[in-house]
């Protein structure tokens, strides 16, 4: 049987609207008594039941999580430890996660029907013209995106990728390449704005010739591969956007027969799954996923609750790991 209110009032030896009222933080009270109904709460494992509360409050008890569907399956997606994060944030709240594939440009039907207290919103793909109607009618949170005016949570793009072109460098490797699937994505964009502060800040010119795109399709790093082979001169160091566009270099490299790191440096960024078990092991920034989903889900909450200023723009840090791949490393 589940524990409710009048367990916890019984436990505490309270009435059970002395126990809500402590539960709920309303009222005043002894701080003794309110400290005795947590204590209770705590020991007995209450949990409120938030769809009950929800036919008294408009609270549906549930948060909307949306991801754009190339981003499918999840499992494997860079967003499902981000997803994972949330979903167990939530929970120890007393939130369900209603989960939405967006695969046009629409408003997601668990908010139009009203079935969330808020929505966070899981990529780049997500652009404006959906996304601020939306915040219009309910709190939304962006994860790994950011837009004027609206909350977001993001990783240090910019940082992360001086910090990995800085070591590059530091390790006399100057004809570095940037590959990316596109520039069109921000969270990329970013990254080759801190590709090119490192260069400048070395005296290296940025050259648009070893900045190259590789499209949003199936092995894009073959498109982008295939561009730099076709340069007069190879670079000695390739930094890849993401993991994937990393791997999928060191995948060409070798078919070729160059090595890596022995004739090419590569380095990613994301510090996936994968990172540590392909060979080499890659040299990657690791972007603090879990940390994203945790401070997206709490965020998300405090809007809902109408707690702390809007707004606000959370730019999480990140670092670089080096492993063999960059041949910096034993």
């Amino acid at each position: 049987m589940a524990v409710t209110i009048r367990d916890v009032a019984k436990r505490a030896g309270v009435s059970p609207s002395t126990a809500s009222r402590a539960l709920n933080g309303k009222g005043r009270m002894r701080p003794e008594t309110r400290a005795r109904v947590l204590r209770a709460a705590k020991e007995l494992g209450y949990r409120p039941n938030v769809h009950a509360k929800g036919l008294a409050t408009k609270v549906t008890g549930c948060i909307g999580v949306v991801i754009a569907a190339r981003h499918l399956p999840v499992e494997r997606s860079f967003y499902s430890l981000v997803l994972e994060a949330m979903e167990s944030t939530l929970a120890r709240e007393g939130y369900h996660v209603v989960f939405s594939v967006l695969r046009e440009e629409a408003p997601p039907k668990c908010a139009q029907e009203g079935r969330v207290d808020g929505l966070a919103l899981l990529g780049t793909d997500i652009g404006p013209e959906l996304v601020l109607p939306l915040q219009g009618e309910l709190p939304v949170v962006l994860v790994d995106n950011a837009l004027p005016g609206v909350d977001s949570v993001l990783p240090d793009s910019l940082g992360g990728a001086r910090a990995a072109v800085e070591h590059l460098l530091a390790h006399g490797y100057r004809e570095i390449a940037f590959i990316a699937e596109t520039l069109a994505d921000p969270s990329f964009a970013r990254r080759r704005d801190g590709y090119r502060q490192a260069l400048e800040a070395h005296g290296l010119p940025y050259r648009e010739e070893l900045v190259v795109e590789g499209g949003r399709r199936p092995e894009s790093w073959r498109v982008a591969m295939k561009r730099l082979f076709d340069l007069e001169k190879f670079p000695e160091a390739i930094f890849a956007a993401n993991d994937s566009m990393a791997i999928g270099a060191m995948r060409t490299l070798h078919d070729r027969g160059i090595a890596v790191p022995g004739d090419v440096a590569v380095v990613g960024f994301d510090d996936g799954d994968l990172a540590p078990y392909v060979a080499p092991p890659l040299t990657s920034v690791f972007v603090p996923r879990w940390e994203m989903g945790e401070v997206a889900a709490r965020r998300l909450l405090e809007l809902v609750r109408g707690e702390g200023p809007r707004a606000r723009q959370v730019v999480l840090a990140t670092e670089l790991v080096v492993r063999r791949s960059c041949g910096c490393a034993g």
